[in-house]
């Protein structure tokens, strides 16, 4: 069994979409870096904008989709036979949170794009700092309520079968989302 986090058959699904949070926070200063550092190396640039457009690009969205496409649907699953209200809005707020986030990256990516390509560009504190922000907020409400609200609620046939479409998503042998 692999230790990196996410790997296939790596523990609890729900613990690798916490550890997948918790990789997500280390982009919070290389944006802030690429942000503020003028003088750096081209180079160090360049490398760094490639894999914070990979991290937003694939991860995230992969991610979204483990926790949409599944996670949510099982929760609501869980409770078959009565009206999961509180699990429903649960759903809908990280919903809009994914929502949120997609829409802050969409306003730093061109910058991003051009500095993976080695070309000047400049990243708006403002517009990172709003990136952040949204990741935090959307991270906290998980950790905090959704996620422990599934460790709850959720028996090990939905666990095993979480972890198999999450395996399937991620290790997919091409080593992409696919399309949404």
């Amino acid at each position: 069994m692999s230790a990196r986090p996410g790997a296939p058959h790596g523990g609890s699904p729900l613990d690798r979409l916490s550890t997948w949070h918790r990789l997500g926070e280390r982009q919070f200063d290389v944006l802030r870096w690429l942000a503020g550092d003028a003088a750096a190396p081209p180079a160090a640039v360049r490398n760094t904008a490639q894999g914070v457009l990979r991290y937003f690009d694939l991860t995230v969205t992969v991610h979204h989709r483990d926790e949409e496409d599944d996670l949510h649907p099982a929760l609501i699953e869980s409770m078959a036979g009565s009206d999961p209200v509180c699990l429903r809005e649960m759903a809908e707020s990280a919903l809009l949170a994914h929502r949120a986030i997609e829409e802050a990256w969409r306003a730093l990516r061109p910058a991003i794009v051009a500095l993976s390509r080695g070309e000047p560009a400049t990243l708006e504190t403002g517009a990172v700092e709003a990136l952040v922000a949204c990741c935090q907020a959307n991270f906290a409400h998980e950790d905090r309520e959704l996620l422990p609200t599934a460790h709850r609620l959720l028996d090990d046939a939905a666990l095993a079968q979480l972890r198999e479409r999450f395996d399937q998503r991620h290790y997919d042998g091409r080593g992409s989302a696919g399309p949404r």
